[in-house]
């Protein structure tokens, strides 16, 4: 039953529109706040008097409304759309060369060396050529700065995504396989994610949460972990195995043929990377206190930034003063073709014409490639947000899932895998004061510079310091924390626990490891998705008491045992949406605490029904109340 408040009671329209303290303001007589209340599913206001001294409303520059009619306005409509889906339209004429240019030039060049070593690593993680990853860092790079919104934005290729491709890669045992089958998942990826962003879908990675992509990243992690280890051993002659369990025993099988002096590199250059590290700590740490700082300091600082590069420098140079006439003592990566990714359509690739022949694993590649394009959209879209944080700008999440896309589609047909972010390349770039786009532009110069007359220096880099970056880089990846921090808070959801979570992790981390990543994925979204429904369908209706000590107020009484009840009432509170699907809940939930009330001896006769947590009514849900008011009278 719902009572008005009396006539006497002092309480007019206006003043129930709106908070109390807002229902008086020091214009109130000029403005009258008794107009009609405007009520919508988003929100309420209250019109102004056409009196009033509050002036007209101030129409934004992309209102539609606000543009000039006819053929001038809607060339400005045409022009802002164009210019909205090719940022670099926008930014390019404004583009300030004296100020800009030494900076972006610098900064791209400088990350664009730390860039060719890093997608070394990456390809042998994906299990490709190792020349596939230099690809990644020459077109992408150029689409995406064309196209893209962030100025800081690193893309070429990622550990993330290279774990994912080499998980759909690794029923090919031939590498040449392998590598076209990658460039194929490249532009099935990159088309989903173009299609997605001109959709607007950029709210489909929100079904991946924190505690998924951890686990996912970290039983991912274990994987390149025990993949790396043949590159360490210089297992050259192992078989070719499937899952993890089929790797650890592989490994095991050909211990014996361990190359030493390439297990002491790695060793050593793993050493070093770590002394590196612990260099980029402490000169950060130095560099942000006051001054004055040694002279040496700032070198080092860029030394450290550039660890990877200065490791290959060392490791090419031992091979090569090492070699046995002229083949090198230790497996390398031999020979790497020189020049510029020619120009390939995917489909028609040997590996990939096969596949869509056979249909061998073709519907599990377009699953994979579902989640390669939402994995390497979420790295690159958080490491990008971060930065546009930091720096004051903004970013459009629809427009960079279309120009990751773009980057990914273009760079297929170039020899590329699926490109991605970089947490440590991105946030790297505004160290080293990268100021707009044209940064990527300055990256092709120097990777198109480096693949046309580097790769004969290149045949001589060592496996071993391949693996040994990659396992000191992937083991950063790897989070235990996570799993620990959802323990200690192991109580119910509606508590405030996190039980939920560590069950996604663990989901996500066992069955990546032993089954896979699409599994591992895959079955932790079913699940998080599956909570949700739940939660639509089956939200809590709790009973209410009054907690005298806190001022009247009223609280959930399974949480706050001292509140007080009432002989004869009861006080219900339903947390969620009351729609089609939870409004049967409802009703039964209601029933089922009146009848609990009477079993305990306290029989309802008034029941309050608290819905300052109901967000949203539909039909079903009026529909139920009016039979239910039936009902009761």
């Amino acid at each position: 039953m719902f009572k008005s408040a009396p006539a006497d009671s002092g309480i007019t329209r206006a003043a129930a529109s709106v908070p109390s303290k807002m229902s008086k303001t020091q214009n109130s007589s000029e403005v009258d706040l008794t107009q009609e209340r405007k009520v919508t599913r988003i929100g309420d206001w209250v019109a102004p008097a056409p009196s009033s001294k509050l002036g007209e409303y101030q129409r934004m520059a992309d209102d539609d409304e606000a543009r000039e009619p006819g053929l001038r306005g809607a060339l400005q409509c045409v022009g802002s759309c164009v210019v909205g889906r090719i940022p670099m339209l926008g930014w390019l004429p404004q583009y300030d060369v004296r100020n800009d240019f030494f900076y972006d030039f610098i900064g791209g060049a400088t990350i664009a060396l730390i860039c060719l070593v890093q997608t070394l690593a990456h390809a042998a993680i994906a299990t490709t050529k190792v020349i596939q990853g230099p690809y990644c860092a020459f077109v992408p790079p150029f689409v995406y700065a064309v196209l893209g919104t962030s100025p800081h934005a690193s893309i070429s290729s990622g550990a993330i995504a290279a774990i994912l491709i080499a998980d759909q890669l690794q029923y090919f045992h031939d590498e040449e396989e392998r590598t076209e089958l990658a460039s194929l998942l490249a532009l099935i990826s990159g088309g989903m994610l173009v299609a997605m962003g001109l959709c607007r879908a950029a709210y489909a990675v929100r079904f991946l949460s924190q505690s998924l992509i951890s686990g996912f990243v970290t039983g991912g992690s274990v994987l390149i972990l025990v993949g790396q280890l043949k590159n360490l051993l210089g297992l050259e002659k192992m078989r070719h195995a499937i899952g993890v369990i089929d790797q650890v025993r592989a490994i095991c099988e050909a211990l014996p043929e361990t190359q030493v002096i390439g297990l002491c590199l790695g060793l050593s250059m793993i050493m070093v990377l770590q002394v590196m590290m612990w260099l980029k700590k402490y000169t950060v740490a130095q560099l942000k206190s006051q001054g004055p700082h040694p002279s040496w300091m700032k070198p080092a600082k860029i030394v450290s930034e550039m660890k990877e590069l200065v490791l290959v420098g060392i490791s090419i140079a031992f091979a090569i003063f090492t070699c046995n006439g002229d083949e090198p003592i230790l497996p390398v990566v031999g020979t790497i073709p020189p020049g510029l990714p020619p120009f390939q359509v995917p489909w028609r690739l040997p590996a990939a014409k096969s596949m869509l022949e056979t249909h061998f694993r073709l519907q599990e590649f377009f699953m994979g490639g579902f989640l390669v394009a939402l994995t390497s959209f979420l790295t690159t879209y958080a490491t990008s947000k971060k930065q546009a944080l930091q720096h004051g700008y903004q970013i459009d999440a629809s427009q960079e899932m279309f120009a990751l896309g773009m980057a990914g589609t273009c760079g297929s047909f170039f020899g590329s895998f699926t490109p991605s972010g970089s947490l440590s390349r991105t946030s790297l770039a505004g160290e080293v004061g990268v100021r707009t786009q044209m940064s990527g532009l300055m990256k092709i110069v120097v990777v198109g510079t480096s693949l046309k007359f580097l790769t004969p220096v290149l045949y001589y880099l060592p496996k071993a310091t391949l693996a040994a970056i990659i396992l000191r880089s992937t083991w950063q990846l790897v989070d235990f924390k996570t799993p620990k921090t959802l323990w200690s808070s192991w109580r119910p959801y509606h508590q405030g626990g996190m039980r939920r979570d560590f069950v996604v992790w663990w989901i996500a981390f066992v069955l990546t490891v032993f089954l896979g990543v699409l599994w591992g994925i895959g079955a932790a979204v079913f699940v998080s998705v599956a909570m949700i429904v739940h939660d639509a369908a089956m939200p809590r209706t709790v009973t209410l008491g009054r907690i005298e000590s806190l001022g009247n107020i009223w609280r959930d009484v399974e949480v706050w045992s001292e509140g007080r009840t009432f002989p004869g009432v009861l006080t219900v509170e339903f947390r969620g949406p009351l729609s089609f699907a939870s409004a049967d809940w409802f009703m039964e939930e209601l029933e089922r605490k009146k009848f609990l009330e009477a079993k305990r001896g306290n029989k309802v006769h008034v029941v309050v029904l608290s819905f300052g947590s109901v967000h949203d009514l539909d039909k079903t849900a009026i529909e139920m109340f009016r039979d239910l008011l039936t009902v009761w009278r």
